[in-house]
């Protein structure tokens, strides 16, 4: 699709928008949202994680609807909702398409539905298109989030031509997601201070200027690359503190520069999805690095005048063991220092019988522990139990 110069200007600022909500969550709701509803001309959309709640690493995000719509989806009608299960029984959950409902859905059958009789005709949401910004199984880590923008029954039918527009921003809206994700579960709503991102201790942050000169690294990044074990940095003066980024193996050094090429470019056309991240291959281990970009405005609240930021980069080591906090978990969540043990004994397990093992133990008293910190966590299977932990794992 070609766009003019008066879209692709509207389109720039959008996006400079989206890249705003990576260090502020709450501008989804406030700024972000209505801005692309705007773009698209609907009247409301949600951003959201369906099958994972906020204590889960899920979020919802909305413009448009009410919380009571929101809160009736919720309580009675998540189960009716057609449209999921017309998504779901074609397999169109793929990350990064675009659905106009309306080609796959006859209006007949929408109009007889319980759905929109009973929910969707309360706030006159009757015709839907919706982005998978994460799949099932991305490779990100992001659980399944969806972006769902809607119209009136009497409002003109979605075209291709704003599918296409829809597909050009879920790249951008991937990678401000992924990124805001990390900050999140570092405990932390925003990022508005450098300082602040030295309290990423299982994140490596690179901050990087227009020229793609690494002019920032929190301690967590300077760990890693001071080992020089794979990645290391390579300053091109003696005046520069850190220098390029830079991958031993040259196949992943390749593949970084052309990346951080790509995200400096702010091209909505040739931008990758945030889960395509760059493997690189350490020096000393068969576990690797991963490496992660994303754009920031060029005003964002972290540069000053002596230093512009222009990207971010995530470094994680594979190689890492992460660790639990007992003090977020009793601080934060109300557990007894014997629940505390038995979390911490569980994420490091496989089994209820291991952590009996372990703590030397009853199976039975293990499992009574289980079910009363489920209920504090607010999970209620262990893979979402292993997800909230890993939230907050340094």
């Amino acid at each position: 699709m070609m766009l003019t110069n008066r879209e692709l200007a509207r389109q720039s600022k959008l996006l400079e928008l989206i890249y705003t909500g990576m260090t502020a969550q709450s501008r989804w709701t406030t700024d972000i949202l209505p801005a692309i509803a705007d773009y698209l001309q609907v009247s409301s959309c949600v951003l959201f994680t369906p099958f994972h709640k906020p204590q889960e690493s899920g979020f919802l995000y909305t413009h448009g609807i009410s919380p009571q719509q929101v809160q009736l989806y919720k309580d009675h009608y998540r189960n009716e909702d057609i449209y999921a299960k017309a998504a779901l029984s074609r397999g169109l959950l793929v990350e990064g398409n675009v659905i106009i409902f309306a080609d796959i859905l006859p209006a007949e059958q929408l109009h007889a539905s319980k759905y929109y009789r009973e929910y969707l005709v309360r706030e006159d949401m009757a015709q839907l298109m919706s982005a998978i910004v994460f799949g099932p199984d991305s490779d990100s880590g992001m659980p399944l989030t969806v972006c769902s923008f809607w119209r009136g029954i009497n409002a003109d039918p979605y075209t291709e031509q704003e599918r296409i527009r829809l597909s050009l921003l879920i790249p951008h809206i991937s990678r401000a997601l992924g990124a805001s994700q990390i900050i999140r579960t570092s405990a932390m709503n925003s990022i508005s201070s450098l300082s602040a991102l030295d309290r990423l201790p299982s994140s490596g942050v690179l901050m990087v200027d227009e020229s793609g000169k690494v002019i920032f690294a929190n301690r967590a990044a300077q760990r890693i690359l001071n080992t020089q074990d794979g990645l290391r940095l390579r300053k091109q003066s003696d005046a520069d503190e850190f220098g390029e980024l830079i991958a031993e193996d040259a196949q992943a050094d390749k593949a970084l520069r052309a990346a951080l090429r790509t995200t400096l470019s702010h091209n909505s056309c040739i931008t990758p999805h945030f889960s395509k991240s760059i493997v690189v291959p350490r020096s000393s281990a068969t576990c690797n690095y991963t490496v992660q970009f994303s754009a920031l405005v060029l005003d964002n609240e972290l540069s000053a005048e002596e230093r512009r930021f222009a990207a971010i980069v995530f470094i994680s080591d594979s190689a890492k063991k992460l660790h639990i906090d007992p003090e977020i978990l009793q601080s934060s969540y109300g557990l007894t220092p014997t629940e505390v043990r038995v979390a911490i004994a569980l994420f490091e397990s496989c089994s209820a019988k291991e952590v009996a093992k372990t703590l030397g133990t009853s199976h039975h008293t293990v499992r009574g522990h289980i079910k009363l910190l489920y209920t504090k966590l607010g999970v209620d299977t262990r893979a979402r139990f292993i997800k909230l932990l890993l939230g907050i794992a340094l």
